[in-house]
């Protein structure tokens, strides 16, 4: 590959050292937008800009890519984009005042449309994902974006999407607004649903995010406005829809995900693997805004790491310090000030275990044939109407801990409005072999008792323990098979020490998972519910979640009892419906 010299940053002038150009006032200006971008750059390599590993591995990544002689950066399309939001005007708190674009912004919006291929001169980026903490201005950014692609070209179709139709059109009503305010002279027309350039044929409109709203699309740009929030997987067709143009642009727009099984998630993660070099993918942009995974969201200096603008203040300090003292009193306001204010990812949407640990104890390599013939407890959660469900073998350790073992199951029938609805790629993990589907709206109670008969047979199996409002047709066959079947009372008197042992054990990072994402999200999804005697258990953080895979794995454990427990007195116990907790 052919290199270009790079400029030192010790090279690139400060704004008041650029030379003027008085017959000419545009090369002056063009001088300050690229001298502009490189200091950016430079100052975040050299860390005059406080930043994360990924927005350095960006600036890093642009140093080296300015060198290549493949493919080139346009300042000449840098310098037009700046003179186009120049000629907007913002918005809401700071209406009718010049859209002067923040050294991050202008160095945000370059990237991605000015980095060109040299052979044909065409766009090089297909993707771009630009995350970061909410009141940074993405949306009117954007809108800026959208509307810089509508008007430069003919046939351009632009596509704001967003997680239902009301929200997409609060980027498309801010593009209506600076259209509005445009000197005369354009050929821009607002419509009801759609900005149009009639003789241009051009149109760009607002879309839900739903995978019927994509089929036909032929966009020249798109914007997926927070879309770690999209229900379902459609935007893996999203990606595709500009495979027709010969240029298209994708955006993706968002403050990070609580979800790992998104597939927003899996797009963040292809990107960091391409600013880390493990792949090579010359077609995708990131500016991956946030807290590092070490830094304390406590820490105020720390906080511009999200949040670009904040020396612009955009958000301000005072109403930043204000929300945090605000959210920080409990476990919940803390994971959203974390997500919103912080853009770092955090899955603790229900707030009663702190998923941070999750990682300590997911040992994806487990050998669970190594485990067979050991002494192992089971907990049972039957499935209510269209519910999920899960049995979980706990196998303690010679070292103290207990592995966790799951096998779940859901009703096959509505499985792709499910999806939507739970937010989880249910089918995805059934052809994984994480989860298996049962035909019909609810659960064949036969594959359960298969399973529990086959977990007999690989495992010492002392206690099968369920919900004694479970079914009486499958407690009864279970028992005439032989297993050692024991009735859970879900009462907080038995199951509010369960909880609290399960809390311990996962604080002390006691418990084994293998590669379970569906315990981890009945553990990311669960918040704590209290009585007025400080028992607590787990219960669902919204109306379509799990909570089943945990509710099992506590009765698990819980029949287990702690490492100096008595089998005969825990089966006493569960018999009587008062398991203790022992230490």
């Amino acid at each position: 590959m052919n290199l270009r010299p790079i400029v030192p940053p010790s090279h690139i002038p400060k704004m008041s050292e650029l030379p003027t150009h008085p017959e000419d006032p545009t090369l002056t200006e063009k001088a300050a937008v690229k001298s502009r971008i490189l200091r950016y750059n430079a100052d975040i390599l050299s860390g005059k800009v406080s930043a994360n590993r990924w927005i350095y591995a960006s600036a890093r990544r642009f140093e080296n890519d300015l060198q290549r002689e493949d493919i080139y950066f346009d300042w000449d399309e840098a310098w037009k984009i700046s003179k186009h939001y120049e000629s907007l005007s913002l918005i809401g708190e700071w209406t009718g005042q010049k859209f002067q674009l923040h050294d991050w912004q202008l160095y945000a919006v370059c990237n991605m449309v000015c980095w060109k291929i040299t052979e044909d001169k065409r766009k090089r980026f297909k993707l771009c994902l630009l995350q970061v903490a909410r009141g940074n201005g993405k949306t009117t950014l954007l809108a800026g974006l959208a509307l810089y692609d509508l008007m430069n070209g003919v046939g351009k179709r632009v596509h704001i999407l967003a997680n239902n139709q009301d929200q997409a059109e609060i980027l498309l009503d801010t593009a209506k607004t600076m259209v509005s305010r445009l000197p005369d002279g354009h050929d821009i027309e607002k419509q009801y649903s759609q900005v149009i350039r009639e003789e241009a044929d051009c149109t760009m409109n607002a879309l839900p995010a739903l995978e019927r709203s994509l089929d036909g699309l032929n966009p020249s740009m798109w914007v997926a406005d927070e879309a770690a929030e999209f229900k379902g997987r459609f935007l893996t067709k999203l990606l595709t829809t500009g495979a027709k143009r010969k240029e298209s642009t994708g955006v993706i727009i968002s403050t990070p995900g609580s979800n790992p099984e998104n597939i927003y998630y899996e797009i963040v993660k292809q990107a960091e693997s391409v600013l880390t070099g493990e792949i090579t993918d010359d077609t995708v942009f990131a500016l991956l805004y946030g807290l590092d995974a070490n830094d304390s969201i406590e820490d105020e200096s720390q906080w511009v790491k999200g949040n670009p603008g904040l020396p612009y203040g955009q958000p301000d300090m005072t109403s930043l310090r204000r929300a945090w003292n605000t959210m920080k009193q409990s476990p919940m306001g803390r994971a959203e000030f974390s997500r919103y204010h912080c853009s770092r990812f955090d899955e603790n949407t229900g707030g009663w275990l702190d998923m941070a640990y999750w990682e300590t104890m997911n040992d994806k390599t487990i050998d669970w044939d190594s485990l067979k013939g050991r002494i192992a407890y089971a907990g049972l959660d039957l499935s209510k109407s269209g519910d999920m469900t899960a049995f979980v073998l706990a196998i303690p350790l010679d070292d103290g801990r207990v592995a966790l073992k799951g096998r779940y199951w859901f009703p096959k029938e509505g499985l792709a409005q499910r999806e939507l609805d739970y937010r989880m790629p249910v089918r995805t993990w059934a052809t994984e072999g994480k989860l298996e589907l049962s035909a019909g709206r609810e659960i064949d109670y036969e594959q359960i008792r298969v399973a529990i008969n086959e977990a007999r047979r690989h495992y010492d199996l002392r206690i099968v323990a369920y919900d004694a409002w479970g079914s009486k047709y499958l407690a009864e066959t279970l028992m005439n098979d032989g297993v050692p079947l024991q009735t859970y009372r879900m009462s907080i008197s038995t199951f509010g020490p369960g909880c609290a042992l399960w809390q311990n054990m996962w604080m002390g990072k006691k418990l084994v998972f293998g590669d379970d994402p569906i315990m981890r999200r009945a553990c990311a999804e669960a918040v704590a519910k209290q009585d007025l005697n400080g028992n607590i258990r787990p219960a669902k953080s919204r109306e379509h979640s799990i909570i089943d895979p945990l509710v099992a794995g506590i009765i698990a454990v819980h029949s287990w009892g702690g490492k100096s427990a008595s089998i005969y007195e825990l089966e006493a116990d569960l018999i009587n419906g008062t398991t203790k907790q022992n230490n």
